[in-house]
């Protein structure tokens, strides 16, 4: 066989040969709509390629992104590793501290900023960080006025540079990418992705167990190219030929579904929260989306009242699992073919509910609590969850997080295992699903109680938006769940209705929540997840009060 390296060039490298006229669309939440076409992004690309060579930056330096979804963030996707540096997407929502941290943490030399958050990198170096950033360009014709250091134009570095670049030889080892874990248990901690690692997750994305696109779909990632490479969207629609349609600024349901409509997108991909939205204003418009043959919910576990909403309006959605560890997809639970004839609610069960099947490559293990044993995959039993594969880290950069992976047993090899934080089930049809974090799990009275089971039983409620559950301290037995629930308008709850409804989903009677608190909103992670630490401290003192917020 051709000993070919896996490295970006693999992934790049045909689309202006034979994808030249595919279309990629950049739509901005103020209403603006810019249309190229992979010919375009294949030759800018190169050209930045250029730039960042003319600019000096070390051959294999990371260079890092603070943008927004855009073809031009998909041209540094592909020109920043294709010259052999490495891209480290920054996490826009982070603090101004956080972001530099990270920017020093990782050794940026440079950084590819849009226009409208370059305050953000001011405030990021003010707070004394970008202590190794030589140059920042922003990605307009024009800069603005800002106290960084060497200020250029995206636009002014490319216009003059060559539209072909070279092939460089890149060991397929060598690093890809750096993208940092939400660090919600302390300082975040760098991931890095290597060519080999990215070209066979991309391999993976693009196939029928997980995202299932090709030259024939329209994708649309609602996740960020900041976090974990929009779950390696970018990179597989690229590899393959599929249109691509980005929408950046603030998200906005309405100009989404817009998106949906015009551009026939097919295949697309978010967090629960966004669909929940998307399906309200589908309800609202009561408009038909039929070339969206699926969806892709990531983060946490969707609502079973959303899957099936969006079922009966003839869209499936799919829960897909992953980590930023695992670059970042995993699993995507899609029904095996012998499910075709079932009647929906037991494919709800079997499949749908489920975090999915475990993509080819990846080996996940479920294991005791109490020792090593391997648990079986009985739909019941509950223990940690691990995770290996050629895409899976093997460890964090500069050595951090040892105590998260666990060497191999006897027979497997020299590759250990990643412990994931998660604790799950595997069923007898070889689904899993996540019954919690770790750190989320509620201990009251010695027994466990999974809070997202919970959560999902109460986002069912119809007068429920979002639920998230936490452990709050309990004199008597330790630990005591509390429901915290954002209403829909016009929605209305008390204790009673909430405890009448656990019952009947199946909970026992000493697992339900003493107090339900009705929020505004639950707190997020820079990465959209329910953020429970501050929700944990918000109503420590709320142990032992019977009644309803």
């Amino acid at each position: 066989m051709m000993d070919l390296p896996l490295d970006a060039w693999l992934m790049f490298g045909h689309a202006e040969t034979h994808f030249a006229d595919v279309e990629i669309v950049s739509a901005w939440s103020d209403g603006r709509v810019e249309r190229s076409t992979f010919g375009d992004f294949a030759r800018r690309a190169q050209q930045l390629m250029h730039g960042l060579d003319a600019l000096g930056i070390g051959t294999t330096s990371p260079v890092g992104t603070l943008a927004w979804n855009s073809a031009r963030h998909l041209e540094a996707y592909f020109g920043v590793p294709c010259t052999g540096r490495v891209l480290h997407t920054l996490n826009l929502r982070l603090s101004p501290e956080e972001l530099a941290f990270v920017v020093d943490d990782a050794g940026d030399e440079a950084v590819i900023v849009d226009a409208d958050l370059v305050p953000l990198l001011e405030k990021a170096r003010a707070a004394g960080g970008l202590s190794g950033v030589r140059h920042v360009i922003v990605m307009a014709k024009d800069v603005p006025d800002a106290d960084l250091p060497g200020l250029i134009s995206y636009e002014e570095l490319i216009s003059t540079q060559p539209a072909s670049y070279e092939r460089r030889a890149i060991d397929e080892r060598q690093p890809l990418g750096i993208c940092y874990t939400s660090g919600t248990t302390g300082r975040p901690k760098g991931v890095v992705y290597t060519h080999r690692s990215t070209v066979l997750h991309t391999l993976v994305v693009a196939g029928g167990s997980a995202f299932s696109i090709g030259p024939s779909d329209c994708v649309l990632p609602v996740v960020p190219m900041f976090h974990a490479n929009a779950w390696g969207m970018p990179y597989a629609a690229t590899m393959v030929g599929a249109k691509q349609v980005f929408l950046g600024g603030s998200l906005d349901c309405s100009l989404l579904v817009d998106l949906f409509v015009n551009e026939d997108v097919t295949v697309a991909a978010g967090v629960p929260t966004v669909w929940l939205e998307v399906a309200d204003e589908l309800d609202r418009r009561d408009v038909p989306l039929p070339a969206l043959r699926h969806i892709v919910s990531g983060g946490a576990q969707p609502p079973r009242a959303l899957i099936a909403r969006l079922r009966d309006r003839g869209i499936p959605l799919l829960q897909g699992w992953g980590m930023t560890e695992t670059s970042p997809l995993a699993s995507v639970a899609w029904p095996k073919h012998a499910m075709r004839d079932w009647d929906g609610e037991r494919v709800l069960d079997e499949a749908s509910c489920q975090a999915g099947l475990p993509l080819p490559t990846v080996d996940l293990s479920i294991r005791s609590d109490d020792s090593d044993d391997e648990l079986p995959w009985d739909g019941e039993a509950m223990g940690r969850l691990l995770v290996r594969g050629p895409y899976v880290v093997d460890g964090y950069l500069h050595g951090r997080g040892t105590e998260q992976f666990v060497g191999p047993r006897e027979g497997e090899g020299d590759v250990g295992w990643f412990a994931t934080g998660d604790v799950a089930v595997g069923t007898p049809g070889g689904y899993f699903r996540i019954a919690d974090r770790t750190k989320d799990l509620i201990k009251s009275g010695g027994e466990w109680i999974s809070s997202v089971d919970m959560e999902a039983a109460l986002m069912a409620l119809p007068d429920v938006a979002e639920a998230a559950v936490v452990a709050v301290p309990d004199p008597k037995w330790l630990e005591r769940p509390l429901a915290c629930v954002v209403l829909r308008a016009g929605g209305s709850l008390d204790l009673d209705r909430v405890k009448e409804h656990l019952l009947e989903a199946g909970f026992a009677k000493w697992q339900l929540p003493d107090r339900v608190e009705v929020i505004d909103a639950i707190p997020r992670t820079s990465v959209g997840k329910f953020d429970k630490k501050v929700l944990r401290a918000r109503f420590a003192d709320a142990a032992g009060t019977e009644g309803s917020a």
